[in-house]
């Protein structure tokens, strides 16, 4: 049986160095012996030496009818990973899975590969909060994937609000994220032409605990001209997230929002200061 195990903190963050091919975004890191946390997607390694690694996200829809027949679900994103130099004594694959309210879903954890001639199953080495660890990984497309024992799973997730001011008015989409997935890789490339045009990303406090996969929230905010829809749900990790649109002809106030669930329970709840989205933002009169 799996043993969920603390998370530590001797994890080096790094920022990756970018680059376009195809229009996929890819990464690729460099470093010397120790323990590495990517800042872009949280994946995690260990070497004993120089290694050069690199990666990129890739889409799970082709792969969205195997997992059902598998009775499986995704527990994190489909990583290409690939090594240039050297190779890695651990590897430490981010997941999304609320492990806290049902402890015993880190047994039904499995890794994936994706290979040429099929499809293979590895066991986890352990479990964390975040991430699931393999040693001496051998690469391919790679995730974390769940036994579907049930659809009614908790999850992590994150709050993102893509905004403009234009005229006097903000014009803002509020998304909710599968924390470590590819989703937030979807949004950006869906919303990089409103940010050529002046729109921000702002990435907001988190939910004040794990969420049940599929459920339904109302966004409210006193000030709002609109909301449309007033509710959003917090989706899998194979659909492109759904937003809420909200406007509010009035540049003078802050910007309180909440999320409530259908039971009436506020999960969530931000606010972003009129200095800050005045500053962040950039005003037009397109």
């Amino acid at each position: 049986m799996l043993v969920l195990v603390q998370d530590s903190t001797h994890w080096i963050q790094i920022e990756p160095l970018t680059s376009t091919v195809q229009g996929m975004t890819m990464f690729r890191h460099r470093t010397p012996k120790g323990s590495y946390e990517c800042t872009v997607s949280g994946l995690r390694w260990l070497c004993e030496r120089d290694v050069i690694l690199k990666y990129h996200f890739r889409n799970w829809e082709p792969y969205s009818q195997l997992l059902k027949d598998m009775q499986y679900t995704q527990g994190g994103p489909l990583l290409d990973i690939a090594m240039e130099l050297g190779e890695l004594e651990e590897v430490h694959l981010p997941h999304f899975v609320c492990l806290g309210t049902n402890p015993s879903l880190r047994n039904e954890m499995k890794i994936l590969h994706v290979e040429e001639h099929g499809v293979s199953l590895e066991e986890v080495h352990e479990v964390t909060r975040f991430h699931a660890k393999i040693l001496h990984p051998k690469f391919s497309l790679i995730s974390v994937i769940l036994r579907l024992l049930s659809l009614n799973v908790d999850v992590h997730c994150d709050v993102v609000l893509y905004m403009a001011v234009k005229r006097s008015t903000v014009i803002s989409r509020l998304y909710m994220l599968l924390r470590n997935s590819s989703q937030k890789e979807a949004v950006q490339e869906r919303e990089k032409n409103q940010v050529s045009q002046g729109y921000s990303e702002l990435v907001l406090s988190s939910p004040y605990g794990s969420l049940k996969l599929n459920s339904w929230f109302a966004l409210k905010n006193p000030h709002s001209t609109s909301i449309n829809p007033e509710k959003i749900q917090l989706l899998p990790a194979d659909t492109t997230p759904s937003c809420c649109k909200m406007i509010i002809r009035n540049t003078g106030v802050d910007i309180e929002m909440e999320l409530i669930g259908d039971d009436e329970r506020t999960v969530w709840r931000d606010m972003v200061p009129i200095d800050e989205y005045i500053t962040e933002t950039h005003s037009t009169s397109k």
